[in-house]
């Protein structure tokens, strides 16, 4: 499990707000100072996910489809797939739940239900790509971009091309700001 960004401590602990995370299979919560599993979730917490659950019908398509129908673990499993990085913002003020959150699951890549299920991750001015994400976590490591090419099996003047593309999604100027970025996503 990662930890939280900055050292805070997650929405939850000393405040009214929850904070959803994954561990393993396992699905948590932080509500009000207490760490709960799922079947000890309020009913009105539940509630508002389900009803969240309605609102995205291509999330509630990719769970029927992947025979997920029983309520607890329909819930789990688009908690795990949208709400589950443990970071600093709440997940959910006031009964209400908050834009989902890029979820960094080893299933990227891979997973049927990407960009369907859960959210791809998304920059202030745009959404990023597979590539852009793997070129955005070797950056922090102080390679050159040829070296980040060479790892990824790409010629510099592609590496070139997604740091310009990660330049203009995520409005930063140079690779100190996309490694703040990387680390404030929870990437890094």
């Amino acid at each position: 499990m990662k930890s939280c960004v900055s050292g805070k401590l997650p929405a939850g602990i000393t405040d009214n707000h929850v904070e959803f995370f994954a561990q393993d299979s396992q699905v948590f919560a932080f509500i009000n100072g207490e760490l709960l599993h799922i079947q000890q979730w309020p009913r009105e917490i539940k509630d508002v996910i389900l009803a969240d659950i309605e609102k995205h019908p291509k999330a509630l398509a990719c769970l029927v489809e992947a025979d997920i129908v029983e309520e607890d673990e329909m819930i789990s499993q688009y908690i795990r797939c949208r709400y589950s990085a443990l970071d600093n913002d709440p997940d959910m003020i006031n009964g209400k739940l908050q834009a989902s959150e890029y979820v960094d699951c080893q299933l990227r890549g891979t997973c049927p239900y990407e960009g369907r299920l859960c959210d791809l991750l998304k920059a202030p001015y745009g959404t990023l790509t597979k590539r852009e994400i793997e070129v955005l976590r070797l950056i922090p490591e102080g390679l050159l971009d040829k070296e980040i090419g060479d790892q990824l099996g790409i010629s510099i003047l592609t590496v070139g091309v997604y740091m310009k593309n990660l330049r203009e999604k995520t409005g930063c100027k140079n690779k100190a700001e996309l490694v703040r970025f990387a680390y404030l996503k929870n990437l890094i």
